[in-house]
């Protein structure tokens, strides 16, 4: 019991720190009533400005070829272990 209760005890202090972790990075969770903001003039003038993006091709190196291991057991015709025939 007592292990449960100390299990439960680090679960919450884990979870406090995250949160103040992440409220303090300005990570923080929404109110409900919070709506997503409508740019300002200053940043609709920027976006009007500036210059379009263009976007270039990027061209990777091929995988190497995948190579195929073949295994070829070799038994005995009794059936037996070739090491335990001898003993």
């Amino acid at each position: 019991m007592v292990h449960k209760l100390a299990l439960f005890a680090a679960s919450l202090v884990a979870a406090l720190t995250l949160a103040v972790a992440l409220a303090v990075a300005g990570f923080a969770p929404a109110g409900p009533g919070s709506a997503p903001t409508a740019p300002t003039a200053a940043q609709a003038a920027d976006d009007a400005t500036s210059p379009p993006v263009q976007v270039d091709k990027v061209y990777v190196a091929a995988p190497p070829p995948q190579q195929t291991v073949t295994i070829h057991k070799v038994v005995g015709s009794s059936g037996e272990n070739e090491a335990e025939a001898g003993d």
